[in-house]
């Protein structure tokens, strides 16, 4: 049985978009696009599906990286009476700490449920999520997002490391949560022991496991990698326990530092990114890694800004994600790009933009053969918004990079099945 979906704009992404478009799906897959009268010609015996003169059909978006199991953050911290404005990016990082260690553990089972929610309600269709507390993964058991979830660790102790690392390999043999492959997320390299981090990206290498990294972050991390000193050193081993743990310094800046350490390929998703140089981009396109850019908390923790013309000048490819809602005020990748759109200031064409936030980061995720973009044999994945007021059609691009975007989500579609936002995300699509 095939179904046409109708809308005043489609917006494939991967080609020109149309007005009066329409989408021929069958069985989970998209068969066809084009115009109305076209489609309604080719396929005259396939359900119709119109969602009217307000809308606007694309593909959902990808947050390529967050930390969903921590949605209910805020809740936490006002609770415990934490709501102190982090100093820096260390202060921020013990806060977390904090909060986190007052939590009781099954609480994340359920933050981490209303991050799917959230994400869904606002046409996210795959993420890059993080995960710590480890039994939480079964939230996603029959959740409809797509994408990875990497296991996180970090660690100095070799003897704790090795064990860590076998329980996370028993974990990874079970390939997906749900429709996410499991993968690692060895944290970052100011929260790891170099050993540790090879045993991990030497173990992921043999098992075919993706990975997930966070890198560059801030200029606290470039320092305690070239000399081990500054406030990583100074305030956050002491608070964790490591503070007779200090590394000799390595005496190189994080991705020359990751690439030693056997870090820097392909299927290593680099998430930041903001202090880096010409040099360190030329080496991550070199080695074929994707970057997720997260402008919305980096403003928030003070970081910086990625240097996006080096990015471009080299064919990184980037991605956009919402880092979790300690940094965040939202889990909505409209939002990220209308943040973007300001924060790069015209450095980048709207449907630039538009391709970090769906096709970019479907590649990011290894999902660019299924998502992304709305072509024949692509998944029959796609959202539908319905705005009160809808531009030319020249100006449509500028539109969807503009504020407002996320509440005008009305439809979410997964292979072909749509998703009802006011259900429990684990209960299934209607």
């Amino acid at each position: 049985m095939e179904t046409l979906y109708l809308a005043r704009y489609l917006v494939p992404i991967s080609g020109a978009a149309l007005e009066g478009g329409a989408l021929a799906v069958r069985h989970g897959q998209i068969v066809d696009l084009g115009t109305i009268k076209d489609m309604t010609a080719a396929h005259p015996r396939a359900a119709v599906v119109d969602f009217g003169d307000d809308s606007v059909l694309l593909p959902p978006l990808v947050n390529a990286h967050t930390h969903l199991e921590l949605t209910h953050f805020p809740q936490w911290a006002a609770q415990r009476g934490d709501q102190s404005t982090p100093g820096d990016f260390v202060d921020w990082i013990l806060r977390i700490i904090r909060v986190k260690r007052a939590v009781d553990p099954d609480l994340f089972a359920v933050s981490l449920r209303e991050g799917i929610r959230a994400s869904l309600a606002a046409g996210t269709g795959a993420v890059g999520d993080i995960l710590s507390w480890l039994p939480a993964r079964s939230q996603y058991g029959n959740a409809p997002l797509y994408g990875r979830l990497y296991l996180e660790t970090l660690g100095l102790d070799p003897a704790n490391n090795r064990k860590l690392l076998r329980n996370l390999g028993k974990i990874a043999e079970e390939c997906l949560a749900g429709r996410l492959r499991l993968g690692l997320a060895p944290h970052s390299s100011y929260n790891l022991s170099g050993e540790y981090l090879e045993m991990i990206f030497n173990y992921a290498r043999r098992h075919g496991l993706p990975l997930s990294t966070h890198l560059a972050e801030s200029s606290a991390e470039v320092q305690f990698l070239m000399d081990s000193s500054g406030p990583i050193a100074e305030r956050l081993y002491p608070m964790v326990g490591w503070r007779d743990m200090l590394p000799p310094a390595a005496r190189r800046r994080p991705v020359a530092y990751l690439a030693e350490r056997g870090g820097l390929v392909p299927d290593n998703l680099l998430v930041h990114g903001v202090r880096v140089d010409a040099h360190d981009c030329e080496e991550i396109a070199r080695a074929g890694a994707s970057v997720v850019l997260c402008p919305r908390s980096n403003q928030c923790l003070g970081v910086g800004l990625a240097p996006l013309e080096d990015y471009l000048a080299t064919g990184v490819n980037l991605a956009l994600g919402t880092d979790s809602l300690a940094s965040n005020d939202s889990l909505s990748v409209w939002d990220e790009l209308a943040f973007a759109r300001q924060a790069f200031a015209g450095r980048l064409a709207p449907l630039d933009l538009l391709r970090m936030a769906t096709c970019n980061g479907a590649r990011a995720l290894g999902l660019g053969s299924e998502m992304g973009s709305l072509a024949p044999r692509m998944g029959a994945h796609f959202q539908v918004l319905r705005a009160g007021s809808l531009p030319t059609f020249g100006d449509l691009e500028e539109f969807l990079v503009s504020p407002g975007r996320t509440a005008e989500v009305r439809a979410l579609y997964l292979a072909g099945r749509e998703v009802n936002f006011a259900l429990d995300p684990s209960s299934e699509v209607c």
